[in-house]
């Protein structure tokens, strides 16, 4: 046999009252005296300092994360001053510059070759460093 599954309305209207009756429960406190209460209320205080402690926890790591995005960045920004400074001592070290900026003190570029000076035995002989 097939239960019929429509309800009745007094099955409605008292499934509405009990539902109503156990949210006055909660918020009139009568809760509190039922015996079922006082046997889950440690798990309670557990499930909550639980809750407390993984909300304390995603805070501190959000902190972490921003901090981390702003040593990131700072690195970032570093690392470009150390790369346009870098480039600018290349271009100022270079041999052309470097004659055009002697030019007025009256500095000149080398016009002969290198030499090496070998010390022999208290005496001094030229090589060409070719």
């Amino acid at each position: 046999m097939k239960k019929n599954k429509k309800t009745t309305r007094r099955e409605r209207k008292s499934g509405n009252g009990d539902g109503f009756r156990k949210v006055m429960d909660v918020l009139g406190g009568s809760i509190l005296r039922k015996e079922k209460f006082a046997k889950q209320f440690p798990f309670m205080v557990t499930v909550t300092v639980l809750l407390m402690v993984l909300i304390t926890n995603t805070y501190i790591a959000e902190e972490k994360n921003r901090e981390i995005a702003k040593t990131t960045k700072q690195l970032n920004d570093l690392h470009v001053e150390y790369i346009q400074l870098k480039s600018a001592i290349m271009q100022a070290s270079k041999q052309s510059v470097l004659s055009k900026k002697l030019e007025s003190t009256g500095i000149k570029n080398p016009t002969e070759p290198v030499k090496r000076i070998n010390v022999v035995e208290n005496q001094m002989i030229e090589e060409d460093a070719r």
